[in-house]
């Protein structure tokens, strides 16, 4: 599918990594400490790494509320620590679910604006259903160029969007961490790493699960803005 411009219904939430009362699952993301934040808190969970071992167990997850009720969920392994490798299984995982409810709602979109339930929608019945990303890239949606944009079409266009989305995730990072790696040896060194992320510079251990002093490309990952 020819790329377009990706809809509102496609771009991560930032409540989703957000420590608030709301949604303590999502207590993933950069702010204030406890201590100092009024409302809802905002903290990185790579802070809790307070001993540096690259691990946050449960005493150490126990100083934000958010974190601890969430704690099960993100230990994955449940071996009684939250690691890298989980948290960014977490976003993930957020990130899939939202983009799969982002294209049942296109979906039930479809349902709505195929005025005569013949299966498919006409540029005016997109328009007239109040659809006007489809109506904007109608184009891309219809696939066989015959002026209709069928179930199947719209199944798949809104899919391949969803797609679109989570490679776009990955091709972030990984231009992120090109930029950061100054001397191109394809890791990014303590110093590397603090100079370009500088708020996540304390948890360095936690993004360098292998310990070998160094953040590699499949270690990094910066929390879903």
């Amino acid at each position: 599918m020819t790329r377009t411009t990706m809809s509102p219904l496609f771009r991560l939430s930032p409540l989703l990594v957000l420590v608030a009362t709301s949604c303590p699952i999502a207590a993933l993301a950069q702010g204030a400490t406890p201590a100092a934040a009024k409302g809802p808190t905002m903290v990185w969970v790579g802070d809790l790494d307070k001993n540096h071992d690259g691990r946050i167990d449960k005493q150490e997850a126990a100083a934000v509320s958010g974190v601890a009720k969430a704690f099960d969920a993100i230990d994955q392994n449940h071996d009684g620590a939250i690691t890298m490798s989980e948290v960014k299984a977490m976003w993930r995982g957020q990130l899939v679910q939202q983009l799969q409810t982002g294209v049942q709602s296109r979906m039930n979109a479809f349902a709505k604006a195929d005025a005569n339930h013949d299966g498919k929608l006409s540029a005016e019945e997109a328009k007239a259903g109040g659809m006007p990303f489809v109506v904007s890239n109608f184009k891309a949606f219809d696939a066989n160029h015959d002026g209709f944009v069928s179930k199947d079409e719209m199944q798949k266009g809104a899919t391949a969007l969803a797609q679109q989305a989570l490679a776009g995730r990955g091709q972030q990072m990984q231009g992120l961490f090109t930029k950061a790696d100054t001397n191109k040896d394809g890791k990014l060194s303590q110093a590397e790493f603090t100079a370009a992320f500088p708020r996540f510079a304390p948890s360095f251990a936690f993004f360098d699960e292998n310990h070998d002093g160094s953040v590699e490309p499949a270690e990094f990952a910066l929390p879903p803005r």
